[in-house]
C-alpha cells in the first residue's frame, strides 16, 4: 500500500477554515472536526479510490468522500503520488462546490 501525499487547494483550506469555525461557534465537541477531518485525511493518504466519483463537474475524476460526523464531503483528486483536495463542503448543500 502506498501512502500519497494530501496538499490542500486554497480554495479548499478557506472551506476548511470557514467550516471549523462555524464548528466551534455552534457545537460543544471542538474536537471532533478535527480528529473527523483527520481521519478523513488519513484514509485518502492511504485508500483514495474509497470516495465516489462526482460527475458534475469540468474536473476529470473528482471524487468525494462523505465524513459523517460532520456532514460534509471532501472533494478530491489522486494520482500516484498525492491526493488533492479542491473543496470541503456541508452534505445538506442541494448542489456540489463550483471548481
Amino acid at each position: 500500500m502506498k501512502e500519497r501525499r494530501v496538499q490542500f487547494t486554497e480554495t479548499a483550506n478557506q472551506h476548511v477554515d470557514r467550516e471549523r469555525t462555524w464548528w466551534h461557534t455552534n457545537r460543544d465537541y471542538h474536537e471532533v472536526f478535527t480528529t473527523e477531518l483527520e481521519s478523513a485525511i488519513t484514509l485518502l493518504r492511504l485508500l483514495p479510490g474509497v470516495g465516489t466519483l462526482y460527475p458534475h463537474t469540468t474536473v476529470a475524476e473528482l471524487r468525494r468522500l462523505y465524513i459523517r460526523k460532520l456532514a460534509c464531503h471532501l472533494y478530491y483528486t489522486f494520482n500516484d503520488d498525492e491526493v488533492i483536495v479542491w473543496a470541503l463542503r456541508g452534505a445538506r448543500r442541494e448542489r456540489g462546490p463550483e471548481i
